[in-house]
């Protein structure tokens, strides 16, 4: 891998989001899992402002 390039896992960070958003993802996991009877984690990220591509 060249050494100037992005690792993958660094071009992207937890995406900031106000605990009224947070709460809304909490509530449409739960909505999926209900429907699905499968455990659902959805995840918000964020392009790193230290490493953008």
């Amino acid at each position: 891998m060249d050494a100037k390039e992005p690792v993958e896992y660094d071009r992207y960070t937890a995406a900031d989001l106000s605990p009224e958003l947070l709460q809304r993802i909490v509530t449409l996991e739960e909505e999926i899992k209900n429907a699905t009877e499968k455990d659902v984690v959805l995840i918000a990220y964020e392009e790193s402002q230290h490493n953008p591509t």
